[in-house]
């Protein structure tokens, strides 16, 4: 294939260029996805689970202490009632049934105490609890909202550069002649599509070519095309 000479450097600048557009949306799609961001989406819904549960738990515990304030008050009024009937009363049967079910409703409102009691704790504990989950989930936001942000703005740099590279593929693409840019096009999609010959060395596959090899790329006229025979990639002889 015949070229011009001075359009092989452009060829290694092309290629340059086309590896930092790679490198660039790598970049790009790291950022979108953005594993801090996801980590903290994943402790948001964690805690919400948990903020969850805790509320069921929550509502459980306050059916549970209205059934004991309920349970209790209806205790207190039969011991008022049985106050007021021993105060009345002359049977001494009456009165030492009455004495006997006052004992068992002490002994029964006293348990009922206790109980309305361990439920407040428990309720007080579980509504700070509660508390310090939503305080968690208010940071965690705030992290999440700040990560994003900075996620934002680095992938407008990205993509500003992108941008800025992939002008100067285009115009790069325009110096070089059809058939030469097919041929680099073609070579890129499998490995490097071009390298510098060093000695005897091709610096696109790094291999050291033989005698016979860089006899056989000498040859090749200075305005014809030359591939190394390991990569086939073309190559720049200084």
């Amino acid at each position: 294939m015949k070229i011009e000479t001075s359009q092989l450097p452009s060829l290694l600048t092309l290629q340059t260029q086309l590896v930092s557009l790679k490198k660039l949306e790598s970049q790009a799609r790291e950022l979108m996805a953005r594993a801090k961001a996801e980590a903290i989406r994943e402790q948001l819904l964690d805690l919400s689970a948990k903020a969850s549960q805790m509320l069921t738990d929550h509502e459980e515990l306050q059916r549970d202490l209205k059934r004991a304030e309920s349970d209790l008050d209806l205790v207190v009024k039969r011991i008022d009632q049985d106050q007021q009937r021993l105060t009345q009363a002359t049977d001494v049967k009456v009165i030492a049934g009455v004495q006997h079910e006052l004992e068992t409703l002490g002994k029964r409102r006293s348990e009922l105490e206790d109980a309305q009691l361990e439920l407040m704790e428990r309720v007080e504990l579980s509504t700070d609890s509660q508390q310090q989950i939503q305080a968690q989930k208010q940071q965690l936001q705030s992290d999440l909202e700040t990560e994003l942000e900075i996620a934002k703005q680095d992938l407008a740099v990205v993509k500003q550069e992108h941008s800025a590279i992939a002008a100067e593929v285009n115009a790069a693409k325009a110096q070089i002649a059809n058939d030469l840019l097919e041929l680099f096009e073609r070579l890129a999609t499998r490995a490097t599509a071009v390298g510098v010959l060093r000695g005897s060395t091709c610096g696109a596959c790094n291999m050291n070519l033989t005698s016979t090899a860089l006899g056989q790329i000498r040859a090749v006229a200075e305005d014809e095309l030359a591939r190394c025979p390991e990569c086939s990639a073309i190559l720049v002889r200084e």
